[in-house]
């Protein structure tokens, strides 16, 4: 199997917590970190440095609201989360074109590809997205996000 790197996907680490998995991304702002949780999330679904993005790619455009910056950060995940389970689209790039601070939206573009069992190593199927342990942390010079997920 080839191998195609991780992409965009650089700053993460998964955390053991007891029958889920916490992620926690950073980025050298929120909006980084942000984009990497969208990623590592569906690196822990489907290896992404089996996935190639090549003429099959397509892209989405991904719009959601909260009414504070963790359900916006919940309803990001909860959205590219629910695509992969009923569109099957496994995403290796993420850009949140549209970041409202004010009015707690996000509007983001996601590129990738069909699941593939037979090109794709996948991981393990992640069932929901909790609120369990959230937390967003913002410095001048870096952003920390962790995240527990249900699997």
């Amino acid at each position: 199997m080839e191998n195609f790197g991780l992409g965009q996907l650089k700053n993460y680490e998964y955390l053991d917590h007891t029958a889920d998995i916490m992620f926690h991304t950073w980025g050298k702002d929120l909006k980084e970190a942000l984009e990497q949780m969208v990623l590592i999330m569906n690196n822990y679904m489907v290896e992404l440095d089996s996935v190639e993005l090549d003429e099959s790619a397509t892209e989405q455009t991904i719009s959601v609201k909260g009414h504070d910056m963790d359900s916006l950060l919940f309803a990001l995940l909860d959205e590219f989360l629910f695509v992969f389970s009923t569109e099957f689209i496994i995403f290796k790039q993420v850009e949140i074109i549209s970041f409202d601070r004010e009015n707690f939206t996000i509007e983001a573009i996601g590129k990738g590809v069909e699941l593939d069992k037979s090109k794709h190593t996948t991981g393990t199927e992640i069932k929901a997205i909790t609120y369990s342990c959230m937390k967003i942390e913002e410095n001048p010079d870096k952003s920390d996000i962790h995240v527990i997920v249900d699997i």
